[in-house]
């Protein structure tokens, strides 16, 4: 059977994203991620029931704006407001597209492999598709653009490495919406305290500070959120980087050591020692192998 064309564009708006095969790793694939503005989505085949699409793989939409209808093989019959994502796996036949008066724009992504056979042999999104409601917009689109479309040092990341964020991600939202989204506010503010941990190689009390905390607040905050303390998690970070780095690039150790905020490279060299079991040369050479 012929693939609908549809399925593989986007068209611009607030935010654009139009990425083919994005992550293509042996445990799974991301087919394509995009945005659509303004989408008449299989409307614009015809409204259900003149028209049925199959999903020729797993697909996940989530609504950035504007109201759907959305009904499909499955039995789910609904009204998709912003915020609403759905979860379908392959070969469902849906029917989706704005309500009359309204517009309707989407985040959308196609994907197969096995660690999502996995997932949908545990029951999910299991024998009907998945409605969850995730909310802020913004900060949700956030983090699956940085999957699908990378900026600055985010783009070293190996596939697999991305197609985890992806499993995380979605854990994530199953528990969000599980909970409500209560925890909403505390995950915007430890993806802000992470971001700046990272791009910034300020003191941990100036960050603290430039969250408008005292170090020891916002010590106790990341450390419940987290699981570590934002010390050890900026080393960890830095170490993992350097991980990557390593498997991935050429750079001399003194580069890499630079490149994530050692001045020293025998420093450096003892700190990674210490947490991996081994020097930077030896872990190099050990992977590579």
């Amino acid at each position: 059977m012929k693939e609908d064309p549809n399925l593989y564009f986007s068209t611009e708006g607030p935010v654009t994203i139009c990425t083919h095969q994005p992550i293509c790793a042996a445990l799974g694939e991301i087919i394509f991620a995009g945005t659509k503005w303004n989408s008449q989505a299989t409307y614009g085949h015809a409204p259900a029931p003149d028209f049925m699409r199959r999903t020729p793989h797993d697909l996940l939409f989530y609504t950035l704006e504007g109201e759907a209808d959305y009904r499909d093989s499955t039995g789910i019959q609904t009204i998709l407001t912003k915020g609403s994502l759905v979860w379908a796996r392959k070969n469902v036949n849906q029917s989706y597209g704005p309500r009359p008066g309204k517009k309707w724009s989407e985040f959308f992504m196609w994907f197969r492999g096995p660690l999502f056979d996995a997932w949908q042999a545990q029951g999910f999104p299991g024998k009907t598709s998945l409605v969850l409601t995730l909310e802020p917009v913004d900060y949700w689109l956030d983090r699956l653009r940085r999957i699908v479309a990378p900026e600055g040092s985010a783009r070293s990341e190996s596939d697999l490495v991305r197609l985890c964020r992806v499993q995380s991600l979605l854990a994530e939202a199953l528990q969000a919406h599980a909970k409500g989204g209560h925890d909403v506010k505390d995950a915007q503010w430890h993806a802000e305290a992470c971001r700046r941990l990272l791009e910034s190689n300020l003191p941990l009390p100036a960050i603290a500070e430039s969250m408008n905390m005292s170090y020891s607040l916002f010590r106790q905050r990341f450390l419940a959120l987290c699981g570590k303390s934002p010390g050890k998690f900026r080393s960890d970070e830095a170490i993992r980087c350097a991980c990557e780095l390593l498997v991935q690039t050429d750079e001399s150790i003194g580069a890499i050591a630079a490149q994530i905020g050692f001045e020293d490279p025998l420093h450096f060299s003892r700190r990674f020692k210490a947490k991996t079991g081994l020097s930077p040369v030896s872990f190099r050479k050990q992977v590579r192998t």
